[in-house]
């Protein structure tokens, strides 16, 4: 009884156990309401942080008190729009002949202020307060709102 069922179905439909599976008219295809956000597949849709000082400039002594310099440090800063960095420096005699640097024993800090946009040139000018020799130089420091060290790198001779 199956196997006459079986072959009238194949008859009115014209198809044998031989042929393939007919081909459907419409395709369905899945799509997402507005409103539902994709599956996170690990990859962070934040922008990069980062932070590369792209200069640091010795502008000569501070008007209002030639003990220091004013130090300009142009940083260009991604990712951390609305929050702050901390830029630190520290001045040292840099060694020579195979001697290690001195640390002047000076040193500071300033905050970038909040930053306005992702992908921001910021610049600071500060005072250092001035070595007491000359030949002195300046290193920087570019800090992360978590702490993060992001880049750092030497300044001019004062």
């Amino acid at each position: 009884m199956v196997s006459v069922v079986t072959g009238l179905v194949y008859q009115v439909h014209g198809c044998s156990p031989d042929t393939p599976d007919p081909v459907p008219a419409s395709t369905v295809t899945e799509t997402m309401p507005a409103e539902t956000s994709a599956p996170d597949d690990g990859a962070s849709s934040s922008p990069r942080v980062s932070a590369d000082i792209t200069r640091i400039l010795n502008r000569g002594r501070n008007a209002g008190n030639p003990a220091y310099s004013d130090i300009e440090v142009d940083v260009a800063i991604r990712g951390l729009r609305g929050q702050e960095c901390l830029i630190k420096w520290s001045s040292y005699y840099p060694g020579s002949n195979g001697r290690s640097d001195t640390n002047t024993g000076l040193s500071g800090q300033i905050s970038t202020g909040l930053i306005a946009r992702d992908n921001e040139s910021h610049w600071n000018v500060f005072a250092v307060r001035n070595a007491q020799y000359s030949g002195w130089l300046v290193h920087i420091f570019v800090y992360a709102p978590d702490g993060e060290l992001l880049d750092q790198d030497d300044g001019p001779t004062g």
